[in-house]
């Protein structure tokens, strides 16, 4: 059959727009929970919906003009043209809080055939929500930028997607330099293996972990206690891990110093009880051997006996409070005034020759040897080097001393015995209360390490220093390094240091 002769298909037509098959289109705009309206080309109402009349409360019907009627009405004069037909506005979308009712809409205005519908769509449980992030949002970044605390989150990846100023500075960074990366790209590697190992964990397990950690920090190590647990999103997906670090250095510290302070109760009640009651028990028991018949020669050798015993005591007990005085004050008091070292340890060498006269004590000086400092410390010194010389020193080789001038503003203490070397894994820890001494397996006379701490803290407190070496060749030396003028100096009365703050791990 030719085309010109088909009869032609008929296509279902629509229904009309004023009404949807089986309900009246009336129906349903007076169903819908929304308030709108329409205006005719000349901005008189030609329809307003239910919910509108209710807000209008029936002060406009259809026919009204809208800018004589209620002109301020949603604040329309500010997003439309007025003074042109209702057919020729542009679109406009706002929010709009109605007057004297709390409630708030989104507004949405559009030309339609004819005219123009404005929709309003209440958004006042949606607001209120909005506003209740906000405030949240706004306490979390009070204490997010507040807190001395390091607070970040990372991605699966890794990668930093918020920290704060204070986590970022603990690591020498700024946020800006931190976000987007990785600790392999921020971090020295150990430290970068460290974090991502804790991040695996919390990863794999999904759960929360705290630990604490120890890691370098701008200003010096630092000791972090660390939370880290993951992320999710609407759906329980995990999309991350969080983690908050508290830096608890000084409180480790504070431990650590009550732990010292416990120990040196322990070591204190144990030199008083056995170390100062055995001398003391000697010259009980020679005090009545003497108090017995005896010969002009066996009282002249239990005096000396007793007069060691109470030497050794006196020793002891001057060690003890010069050590607990520099714990309790946190260092040593001088009071410099115009000496020669020379003069000084000549003195010092001249005392030890008395009570040791078996042994050779050499004194040398080289150069100007004047200066400003407390004689009376320095002795103590002097005094101390010397006779940790000759006790470790071999009896047969001499324990030399030397006062040495040099160009410019230092002065130096030389005290150098013989015999075999400290260990060199010894070395840095000779200056530590309650050591052993360098050599104690060549004696048996104790040592506690009281005479050399002591030494250090009034070498310190001088402004100078103290080092020692040890050789095969050269025997042992103790040199101690004084600038030609010490300051008069008080220490604080505190035992433990204050310690600086700053990094997140």
């Amino acid at each position: 059959m030719p085309p010109s002769s088909a009869k032609k298909r008929q296509r279902p037509q629509a229904p009309p727009a004023t009404e949807v098959p089986g309900v009246p289109l009336q129906a349903l705009l007076e169903g819908l929970p929304d308030a709108f309206f329409t205006l005719d080309a000349s901005w008189r109402f030609s329809y307003v919906s239910p919910r509108m009349a209710e807000l209008l409360e029936g002060s406009v019907g259809v026919g009204d003009d809208l800018r004589r009627a209620c002109p301020a009405l949603l604040d329309l004069r500010r997003h439309l043209r007025f003074e042109q037909p209702a057919t020729e506005q542009v679109s406009a979308r706002f929010e709009h809080d109605w007057p004297s009712r709390d409630l708030s809409f989104d507004v949405r205005a559009r030309t339609v055939t004819g005219g123009l519908l404005v929709h309003c769509r209440d958004i006042t449980g949606e607001r209120r929500v909005r506003e209740e992030l906000r405030r949240a949002s706004e306490v979390f970044r009070a204490i997010h930028e507040g807190t001395t605390d390091a607070i970040y989150t990372k991605d699966l990846e890794g990668r930093y997607q918020l920290i704060n100023v204070a986590g970022a500075r603990a690591v020498g960074y700024e946020v800006e330099d931190i976000v987007g990366h990785t600790d392999a790209e921020l971090f020295d590697p150990d430290v970068a293996r460290v974090n991502a190992a804790n991040d695996r964990e919390v990863l794999a397990f999904g759960r929360t972990v705290t630990y604490e950690d120890a890691q370098p920090g701008v200003e010096g190590p630092r000791t972090w206690l660390s939370t880290k647990g993951v992320l999710r999103d609407a759906d329980g997906k995990v999309v991350g891990l969080f983690g908050i670090s508290r830096d608890i250095t000084q409180r480790k510290w504070a431990e650590e110093e009550a732990r010292r302070h416990s120990e040196f109760q322990e070591q204190l009640m144990g030199i008083v009880s056995h170390d100062i009651r055995s001398p003391l028990g000697a010259i009980m028991n020679w005090s009545r051997v003497m108090a017995e018949a005896g010969t002009a020669e066996d009282a002249r050798r239990t005096a000396q006996r007793i007069a060691t015993g109470a030497v050794r005591i006196e020793r002891l007990t001057r060690l003890l409070l010069d050590f607990t005085r520099t714990r309790l004050m946190g260092g040593v008091a001088i009071e410099p005034r115009p000496v020669d070292l020379k003069d000084l340890v000549m003195r010092v060498a001249h005392e030890f020759r008395v009570a040791y006269p078996e042994r050779a004590i050499e004194v040398e000086a080289r150069g100007n040897t004047q200066g400003m400092w407390d004689p009376d410390r320095l002795s103590q010194v002097a005094s101390n080097l010397l006779e940790n010389a000759l006790k470790f020193g071999p009896p047969e080789q001499p324990v030399r001393l030397t006062a040495r001038g040099g160009r410019g503003n230092k002065v130096a203490l030389e005290v150098q015995n013989g015999g075999r070397p400290i260990p060199a894994n010894l070395l840095p820890h000779l200056f530590e209360p309650f050591r052993s001494g360098p050599q104690a397996s060549r004696t048996l006379k104790m040592s506690y390490g009281l005479g050399l701490y002591i030494v250090r803290e009034i070498v310190q407190a001088h402004g100078g220093t103290i080092e020692a070496r040890s050789s095969e060749d050269e025997g042992t030396t103790f040199e101690v390094t004084l600038p030609r003028r010490s300051l008069p100096a008080r220490p604080p009365n505190q035992s433990i240091p204050r310690v600086p703050r700053s990094e997140p791990r």
